[in-house]
């Protein structure tokens, strides 16, 4: 029997399993009410999953359900074991929780168009910054020498990683990052050439040079 879900928010695919997409862009005010009626837990955050039986927000346990559904994908570890699982979910928490957290701090106020945009403030995307570049060579240090994050294949947290780093380099991290950075590039030209990512995402945008972060003019009043 083939179960049908639909995925709000972002594209995304699964072996053996139907998923219909549906557009949802909280930020920019598509889609925005209609999402948080049906997901009310959401906060306005994407993605969410809805399926036959179940409506499932956070990225996580989406994506945690989808490869329990499909355990042919080994998406959480190839040997199936507990321990390659375990590890499958913890570097998936790190990437979600804390280094999307920490990057978008950087490049989520310099994105333009948005309808909801977040706050600029100049010394808290300079802190941003700073955080983001000491986390990220952390992960540096972590991938040197491996192909893969959890065993000798490719699993669901390559995809998270990878997915996550590539906001950055859409963004905030140009070429100058990723000449300095050879082990975390090799391993997310790993991940975007592997073939169930390039169903989903084709092309990866990446940029040349870091944008500037524009100190504001202080307004000095004269004496008259």
């Amino acid at each position: 029997m083939t179960a049908y879900f639909t995925v709000y928010g972002y594209d995304a695919a699964a072996e053996a399993i139907t998923l219909n997409k549906s557009l949802v862009v909280p930020r920019k005010d598509i889609s925005k009410a209609a999402y948080m009626e049906t997901f009310p837990l959401s906060q306005g955050k994407t993605p969410a999953l809805e399926g036959p039986d179940a409506k499932i927000t956070e990225t996580i346990a989406i994506a945690h359900f989808l490869s329990k559904l499909n355990p042919k994908s080994h998406l959480l570890g190839y040997d199936g074991t507990l321990t390659h699982e375990a590890l499958v979910l913890s570097y998936a928490s790190f990437a979600n929780q804390e280094l999307l957290q920490t990057l978008s701090r950087w490049f989520l106020p310099l994105i333009p168009g948005f309808t909801d945009p977040p706050p600029y403030i100049y010394d808290a995307v300079e802190a941003g910054k700073k955080a983001s570049l000491v986390l990220l060579d952390k992960l540096e240090g972590v991938l040197d020498g491996v192909e893969w994050l959890v065993g000798e294949s490719p699993t669901l947290v390559d995809i998270f990683v990878a997915v996550v780093l590539s906001r950055g380099l859409q963004w905030v991290l140009g070429r100058q990052w990723r000449e300095a950075h050879p082990a975390a590039m090799a391993h997310f030209e790993s991940v975007r050439s592997w073939k169930p990512v390039k169903e989903v995402i084709p092309e990866f945008t990446l940029i040349e040079v870091e944008p500037p972060n524009v100190q504001p003019t202080k307004v000095v009043s004269g004496m008259n």
